[in-house]
């Protein structure tokens, strides 16, 4: 390996050390009991309907589930710190798009009157149906798709699954390169 190359590669190691130790600390924010009072991304009607579409997707079973673990909070960081500000306008038209669509639909005012079965049904009637045309006119698989990618990938780093289900070692034990196969 030349010298440069290898320069190259500690350097990136060094990056992605940097940013795993940002994720990780965006992490252990989260997985405080606090409540939702110091929001950087969303707003509170926004983050009650978060929380209902990331339960519906990852619900208490044996394990927790996405409310318990508040991935919703982690979601909201990581917007807020990751995502440009053209791309977080057009997550929150989208969303806002999809809550009124519910709201529409159900023939209500507040997102908080509508049923858990009944946001389910709308999230699973859009989700992977890019045939599917809600009332206004619209389709809303899109949105559907990144609330499911955004549920699970948070839900994988969570220090929940990271530890317990995942046996994610901070520090990984002895390394003996020299083992007869």
């Amino acid at each position: 390996m030349e010298r440069r190359q290898a320069l190259k590669n500690i350097g990136l190691s060094f990056g992605s050390i940097t940013m795993s130790s940002g994720i990780i600390s965006i992490i252990q924010s989260c997985q405080s009991n606090e409540s939702f009072t110091d929001l950087k991304f969303f707003d509170m009607k926004q983050i009650t309907f978060l929380d209902r579409i990331l339960e519906i997707i990852i619900p208490e079973t044996d394990t927790p589930g996405a409310l318990s673990l508040n991935i919703s909070k982690f979601v909201d960081i990581y917007i807020h710190k990751n995502i440009r500000n053209a791309d977080q306008k057009y997550l929150l038209a989208m969303m806002d798009e999809f809550i009124n669509m519910i709201l529409k639909s159900e023939n209500v005012s507040s997102i908080d009157q509508v049923d858990n079965s009944a946001i389910e049904h709308h999230f699973s009637n859009h989700i992977d149906n890019g045939s599917m045309i809600a009332l206004d006119g619209k389709n809303y698989s899109q949105i559907c798709s990144l609330f499911r990618d955004m549920a699970v990938r948070s839900y994988m780093i969570t220090e929940y699954v990271l530890v317990n289900k995942l046996e994610y070692v901070p520090i990984p034990g002895y390394y003996d390169g020299n083992v007869d196969v």
